[in-house]
């Protein structure tokens, strides 16, 4: 078998840890728990291994821990990322491994994506700045992709590297593609397969766009990761001046429309106060 699935736990619901158990019957992997208190009492979960952490590591830091533990085990071709909210079949694994098989043939592939759906509207997600061209009907490219049911080949986690930890949680995903990219290799969607998920904790409608609004600590971590990569070579000019306008305008508006809005301001300055800052760690694009 040369799949492993990376499960990440941050206060599971019960739906969310069934769904986890469902998967681990038939598939080898890991599930990493950043939560406070562990969901499980023993080290295994079927045919997976179950690794508490003891506090919340950052979704990079869980991810590294089951990416190290799939290099370590031997066999392993693809590693497939899961949050604990994304409900996909039994046989998803597969499915996304399959499709990621067949994209590769024709081009240096680093990570597959699927279609992803918004859980609450059934809505596809798309970027308000620029829209998808088709390569085949396999495979749509993208400069980045969420990790949420992503596939990522051995080969390419040895040669870009793990994800950066220093960022936590926001763009992670977003940079480790950057810099796959940056060594030539391609990431994209494949719209053969689909996931329902949720990104936020809602959405707001603002004339014609929707806006995820997240909870008030997340934005901490939005600004200060986007003035951090804003000093990276490697990540593209586009994205620097989109989500630049994006978090600017975010700034006036989004304390006004979210549930806890001085909570949030707060955290935006918190943010840029910290990503004004130098980095703590220096990274080095591999």
């Amino acid at each position: 078998m040369n799949i492993f699935v990376v499960i990440v736990f941050y206060n599971p619901s019960s739906e969310d840890i069934a769904s986890a158990r469902q998967l681990a019957e038939r598939w080898q992997g890991m599930i990493v728990d950043n939560s406070p208190q562990p969901c499980f009492q023993t080290s295994v979960c079927g045919k997976m291994r179950y690794h508490f952490c003891g506090s919340n590591v950052g979704i990079a830091s869980a991810q590294n821990i089951g990416i190290r533990e799939a290099m370590a085990t031997e066999g392993v071709e693809r590693i497939i990322f899961l949050d604990q909210d994304s409900r996909v079949a039994a046989d998803y694994p597969a499915q996304i491994s399959s499709e990621f098989d067949i994209v590769s043939r024709e081009r240096p592939l680093a990570m597959l994506g699927p279609t992803v759906v918004n859980a609450a509207t059934d809505d596809v997600y798309r970027s308000a700045f620029h829209s998808d061209t088709a390569e085949s009907e396999h495979f749509v490219p993208r400069r980045e992709i969420i990790s949420s049911g992503s596939c990522m080949s051995k080969e390419a986690a040895e040669k870009v590297g793990q994800t950066d930890d220093t960022l936590f949680i926001d763009y992670v995903d977003f940079e480790w593609c950057w810099r796959a990219g940056a060594h030539g290799l391609r990431c994209g969607i494949t719209p053969a397969v689909s996931i329902r998920h949720q990104v936020g904790q809602r959405q707001l409608k603002i004339l014609s766009h929707g806006v995820i609004i997240s909870s008030p600590q997340r934005y901490f971590y939005s600004y200060r990761n986007y003035l951090w990569l804003l000093r990276r070579s490697y990540v593209p000019r586009q994205w620097k001046v989109n989500t630049g306008v994006k978090l600017f305008l975010r700034f006036f508006y989004l304390p006004f429309v979210a549930e806890e809005g001085f909570s949030t301001w707060k955290n935006m300055c918190r943010g840029i106060r910290a990503g004004l800052r130098r980095n703590n760690k220096k990274f080095v694009l591999k």
